[in-house]
């Protein structure tokens, strides 16, 4: 049995901006999950939605990031095994997402 987890992120870009920052953010991500021993199994970008896979502890989890105005929306099926952690993938989550849609300022 799975555990699905939803989070949810608010930004202030638009959508264009959140898809550009999220794609150019992927390997700042997989670099993130090869220090915890996890590793980005499938990213397969489909307009504004990524649909992903992560693999750790022997499990894959598969999820889809959706990109919309002033959200992004974060959904997983956590397997059983893998639902004790869910606290942590959301915050996980949350802070890396916000890290990657902060308002950045041009450089002069």
């Amino acid at each position: 049995m799975k555990r699905p987890v939803t989070i949810t992120i608010s930004h202030t870009l638009g959508r264009e901006a959140a898809r550009a920052r999220l794609q150019g953010g992927v390997d700042k991500v997989r670099d993130k999950l090869g220090t915890l021993h996890m590793q980005l199994t499938q990213e397969d970008w489909q307009g504004d939605t990524l649909h992903f896979g992560v693999a750790a502890l022997g499990q894959t989890v598969n999820g889809k990031l959706d990109i919309e105005d002033s959200l992004v929306r974060v959904e997983v099926m956590l397997p059983w095994m893998l639902a004790v952690f869910a606290e942590k993938l959301r915050l996980g989550v949350e802070k890396q997402g916000q890290i990657l849609l902060e308002h950045q300022p041009t450089k002069a």
